[in-house]
């Protein structure tokens, strides 16, 4: 007779106790270290399947059932009785398929992850009460406090540049727009939810005239009404959710979805194909409004110079063409105001989360679209 040691669950409780699982001849039965011996016929057994290092639960059609970790000894088992693994035991021993099974798992998460969960909070997004809009809003303005301090511009400029946007604007419930100063973010506009904007004092200097503006305006309503920094957040709680609970440390959950706030903007694969969703919207509404895209190409152009000058400025600065310097400059973050900061330093980090923010397709290529539908 051959046995195999283990432990037995009555069914009726918890409690472990072990036992032993006799056979052979055909015969089967439990042996308890408490209680009677059980017969088993071997026809009913049951037994999941076995994977190397897991242990293996049998039972036989009661409440109670004998567990191992004697991998040896259920294989001899099986031969010596003429046991059938089943077919999903048959597929988990062939390595082969275990690590295709694998590959498409993984392959199915990823596609979920990257594609499913952005459609869905793309969704989601646009049923969030306006309330959640205006905290996160007023969320991310004052985590940017320090970084976006008050504009330097007159009031009344303010008020009548927000008179005419609105004006121009027949969405109905046009957003809060703010206007700060920042030599570091420099000319840019950024929204921070479907209900608020900022405009920074450098790209109203930098901008010719209103209409120019007004296209900056028109584009970053498309991300407000199109909610995609929601969007962003959404996807990223969704992500941070997903990667606690894949690595099983629950608690954390929390805290990554209050982190997410700030991050949700920045992991942003498709900010991309926002812009142009972006752009595309500021077209249509400055074609409703009576006005010529055209003023959106002269911004983009001035935007597109004035980076490439603070980057030839920068590199000048920074002797990386000088053959007699020894000591090369340290890498650096370069905003489009021409501000340049280490980016081992806590200014350098949200000047990329700044960057990713507000990162657009190539200048040419959003030009050529523009040109496309004033050709239209």
């Amino acid at each position: 007779m051959n046995e195999i040691e283990g432990s037995w669950y009555d069914g009726g409780s918890s409690r472990r106790r072990g036992a032993r699982l006799r056979w052979g001849s055909g015969a089967l039965a439990l042996l308890p270290e408490e209680g009677d011996r059980i017969s088993i016929d071997p026809q009913r057994l049951r037994m999941s399947s076995s994977l190397p290092g897991a242990p293996t639960r049998l039972s036989w059609g009661g409440e109670d059932s004998f567990v191992t970790m004697d991998d040896a000894g259920i294989a001899a088992m099986r031969r010596g009785l003429a046991l059938g693994g089943g077919w999903l035991s048959r597929l988990e021993n062939r390595m082969s398929i275990a690590l295709g099974a694998g590959v498409l798992c993984v392959s199915l998460l990823a596609a979920f992850a990257f594609r499913g969960v952005p459609a869905i909070a793309a969704r989601a997004a646009l049923l969030l009460p306006v309330e959640v809009s205006d905290d996160l809003g007023d969320l991310l303005l004052g985590e940017l406090e320090s970084w976006l301090p008050p504009s330097e511009l007159p009031a009344a400029r303010q008020a009548e540049l927000i008179r005419y946007f609105t004006s121009r604007d027949e969405s109905g419930a046009p957003p809060r727009v703010e206007f700060r100063a920042s030599e570091i973010i420099g000319a840019n506009a950024l929204t921070l939810s479907a209900t608020t904007v900022a405009f920074t004092d450098e790209l109203v200097l930098l901008a010719d005239n209103d209409r120019e503006l007004l296209a900056v305006y028109f584009h970053e309503l498309g991300h407000a009404e199109l909610r995609h920094v929601e969007q962003k957040v959404l996807t990223a709680s969704a992500w941070l959710v997903m990667f606690a609970l894949l690595t099983g440390d629950i608690g954390v959950v929390g805290d990554l979805l209050l982190s997410s706030v700030l991050l949700g903007p920045a992991l942003g694969p498709f900010s991309r194909a926002l812009e142009r969703e972006a752009d595309a919207f500021a077209v249509e509404r400055l074609l409703a409004a009576g006005e010529s895209p055209e003023a959106m190409i002269g911004i983009l152009e001035k935007l597109e110079a004035q980076s490439r000058l603070v980057v030839s400025v920068n590199g000048a600065d920074s002797g990386e063409n000088d053959p007699d310097r020894d000591d090369p400059a340290p890498d650096a973050a370069i905003s489009e105001a021409g501000a340049t900061v280490p980016e081992d330093t806590d200014e350098g980090f949200l000047l990329r989360l700044l960057d990713i923010i507000a990162s657009h397709p190539p200048t040419e290529e959003r030009i050529e679209y523009i040109e496309s539908r004033i050709a239209d």
